[in-house]
């Protein structure tokens, strides 16, 4: 096919950064000098958002030369410079919004600055001669450069990535359909995603097994008394038909208060999966998954039960606990059982009458602490925020949250940028790699339930802006070492230390894959690379929920979105099928 040449004469880049560089200014002072309905300035404003800041970012975050390159990826790139407009225009807004100083020059003054930043910045290709780049993603390598670490220059998409010596190779796809005596696809996990992905899997007609206790790290790593933080409406686990929704199962249950201002108890939700799992997918297989393998047609499960099944694809829905991340500063005190996450405790009513130091002013560590007091312990809330801060309830009992500030989202509104970046998963794959990890990193932003402001606020000491620097255990004791805002030092001793530190995905934590299969795997900051179907490096090996939201958005932290993620995931399966 005959493409045509989209490369621009030397003569012309640096005239084109440089406007690139002055085209918000301009944009600005339109905004101070033109009149305010006026048609040049709305223009001029509308075209510098819209176009110069997402193209100064593309421009430098992949500099990838358009020559031989035909116009579908001109129109990638011009989909991709409006899409990085609005989210650095959101990010622009997010500050002032918040902090109630909004005004139209605030936010294009910041926009010009990044703009012109973007802009004039050298690329990471530009370096000097001798030193040897990291290609981002979607660049492709130099011609006859040798292939690095699968970590660091991914291979071609849908290439099986180099395996380590000794290890069996990826499988390839397959033309022809699979053997009749296998079974077509492995769902490993049956929590809320492992148990949407496999009924819409079922109603496709993908013959399937489903390993795993129904809600197991719900039921053994959330500790009792807990309620969740997201409103009923956002809870429900996506079915492929109408009717099984959380507020299905409370009518079908009797339960009363089926309203978003009743939040939902933990062992209610627990009930609510077993009763989604009984309706809607094939009753899972209580053994354990130890080890998945690649083999030649598939992919070898190793059971504890001593089966050693084969599929043609796997699903990897194992939920979060494996990625619970414990700050480096607390390991030493973590192996000699002074500290750990708060997913290791369901039970907190052993910590009665012991000083416990919660680290983290997220809904967990504000829960934590709350139940920690209930349970007579002693807690001390310790966050590097200034401020702990709780979302607003819903404004009555029929869910309606029109009436909270700001445009919605699958989890409550008010929240800007948890808008824009829950409801464009496919989109977001599309951000460069260090941008979607800082999302990732924060939105939302850290805050309680509205249900857990009267439960918490004043019953326990909380110790804002104090970030941990060391933490020396000895005699059964821990003394935590802080720093306040200020740069002065804090010490406080106590008996325990609890991470409310959240999850990060690192597949090296995955122990049941085999490791020359996880070594074979594309990965960036510690998450796989996947397709838009949520398909790895590896063909037929898939993953979803968390271990999906570096690559689609914090959207698959949350229940809210299995919806999303089964969808796409059903339609790659049984298009792999099909092949």
């Amino acid at each position: 096919m005959t493409t045509l040449p989209m490369s621009l004469p030397p003569r012309w880049r640096w005239p084109l950064r440089i406007a690139l560089a002055l085209s918000g200014w301009l944009a600005l002072a339109a905004t101070l000098t033109l009149p305010d309905a006026g048609v040049p300035r709305t223009l001029v404003v509308c075209v510098f958002l819209l176009l110069c800041p997402g193209s100064a970012a593309t421009r430098w975050a992949r500099p990838t030369p358009w020559h031989a390159k035909g116009w579908p990826f001109v129109v990638e790139t011009v989909f991709l410079a409006v899409l990085l407009s609005l989210c650095l225009a959101v990010l622009a807004v997010e500050p002032f919004y918040l902090s109630e100083t909004f005004t139209t020059a605030r936010v294009i003054t910041t926009l010009a600055v990044m703009t012109s930043l973007l802009a004039l910045l050298p690329t990471p290709g530009s370096r000097r001669p001798g030193v040897r780049g990291t290609p981002t993603d979607d660049a492709p390598p130099a011609s006859g450069a040798r292939p690095g670490p699968a970590t660091d220059t991914p291979p071609e998409p849908r290439t099986a990535a180099r395996t380590a010596p000794g290890t069996p190779p990826a499988r390839p796809r397959s033309p022809g359909p699979p053997p009749v005596d296998r079974v077509t696809t492995a769902v490993v996990g049956a929590g809320p995603y492992g148990l949407a992905t496999a009924c819409h899997l079922q109603a496709a007609g993908v013959r399937l097994r489903v390993f795993g206790q129904t809600m197991e790290s719900w039921r053994a790593h959330m500790p009792d008394g807990m309620l969740l933080q997201t409103l009923p409406a956002a809870s429900a686990i996506a079915a492929p038909r109408h009717g099984y929704a959380l507020g299905d199962f409370r009518a079908a249950r009797g339960l009363t208060g089926a309203d978003d201002r009743r939040p939902v108890p933990l062992a209610e939700y627990i009930d609510y999966g077993r009763w989604f799992q009984e309706h809607l997918v094939p009753e899972p297989e209580p053994c354990r998954v130890r080890r998945i393998r690649a083999e030649e047609g598939g992919f070898r499960l190793l059971l504890d039960s001593g089966e050693e099944p084969l599929a043609a694809s796997v699903v990897l829905a194992t939920g979060a606990v494996p990625h619970a991340y414990v700050p480096r500063v607390l390991r030493e005190c973590a192996a000699e059982g002074l500290a750990s996450h708060t997913s290791r405790h369901r039970d907190l009513r052993r910590f009665a009458g012991e000083r416990v130091a919660v680290l983290g002013a997220g809904q967990s560590g504000l829960e934590c602490a709350t139940l920690l007091h209930e349970a007579r312990a002693r807690p001390t809330l310790v966050a590097r925020t200034s401020a702990v801060v709780f979302d607003p309830p819903p404004p009555n009992g029929t869910g309606d949250r029109s009436r909270l500030p700001g445009p919605g989202s699958p989890l409550g509104r008010g929240r800007p940028l948890l808008a824009t970046v829950s409801r464009g998963g496919a989109a977001y794959r599309r951000l460069p790699a260090p941008l979607r990890m800082e999302l990732l990193r924060a939105v939302p932003r850290p805050a309680g339930a509205w249900w857990l402001k009267e439960r918490a606020e004043g019953r326990f000491p909380v110790l804002c802006g104090r970030t941990l620097i060391a933490a020396e255990p000895g005699y059964g004791v821990v003394r935590l070492r802080l720093l306040d805002e200020h740069g002065w030092p804090e010490d406080i001793v106590v008996d325990h230390v609890l991470a409310a530190t959240g999850y990060r995905v690192d597949l090296r934590r995955l122990d049941v894959l085999d490791p020359g299969l996880r070594r074979s795997l594309r990965v960036f900051a510690g998450a796989p690379v996947l397709t838009s179907g949520f398909e790895s490096s590896t063909p037929g090996l898939y993953f979803t929920g968390l271990a999906a939201a570096p690559s689609f958005g914090p959207l698959l932290r949350f229940v809210a979105g299995t919806g999303f993620a089964a969808r796409r995931l059903t339609a790659a399966v049984t298009a792999g099928k099909r092949r």
